[in-house]
């Protein structure tokens, strides 16, 4: 049924082009309201922003080309400590700051023995014309000692050394971020 209605409707529209042509009017229809060549806007020439929590409609004429990248604000890595538990993480990308500011760093451990605690240790950084540029971490993974069954005094418990020994061999995943922009 579609069928017959499309076949009538086309050829409603041909005779009627066909019937104007043959009385010398003009057929040529009208692309007016179509966007030509010089009406596309130009590409941007810009990085795009960082990817944001919430998303704005954004105001620009530009379009963006097929092959932009949003910059990435956190770098992350897996490493393996060394013998004495410590590892050092040197970023990807150096990031700069104002100086007095450090970048967010967190870590998250894949282990299954007893709980580990990981410290920093160290940071690699210059600065320069009151701008800090970061572009490395030591931490330091060390194991937690359990409460002995035996410790029954307070002041035993106030003396007593939570962190065992360095935590070599563990896998640590370090993530640092650019402050919050």
């Amino acid at each position: 049924m579609r069928r017959i209605a499309f076949s009538i409707a086309a050829g409603a529209v041909f005779g009627l082009m066909a019937g104007r042509a043959l009385a010398g009017l003009d057929v040529t229809p009208d692309l007016s309201g179509l966007a030509r060549a010089t009406q596309v806007p130009p590409a941007s020439g810009v990085a795009p922003p960082a990817t944001a929590l919430d998303g704005t409609p954004g105001t620009s004429t530009a379009y963006a080309r097929a092959d932009h990248t949003h910059a990435a604000r956190i770098q992350r890595t897996v490493m393996t400590t060394a013998a004495d538990g410590t590892a050092t993480f040197t970023f990807a990308r150096p990031i700069t700051v104002p100086s007095g500011q450090v970048p967010v760093i967190a870590y998250m451990v894949q282990d299954t023995g007893s709980p580990i605690i990981v410290q920093i240790t160290g940071r690699t950084w210059t600065t320069a014309n009151g701008l800090d540029t970061h572009t490395a971490v030591t931490i330091k993974a060390q194991r937690s000692r359990t409460l002995p069954a035996a410790l029954s005094t307070l002041t035993g418990l106030v003396g007593y050394d939570i962190f065992g020994t360095a935590a070599s061999g563990v896998q640590v995943n370090l993530f640092v971020a650019d402050p919050t922009q």
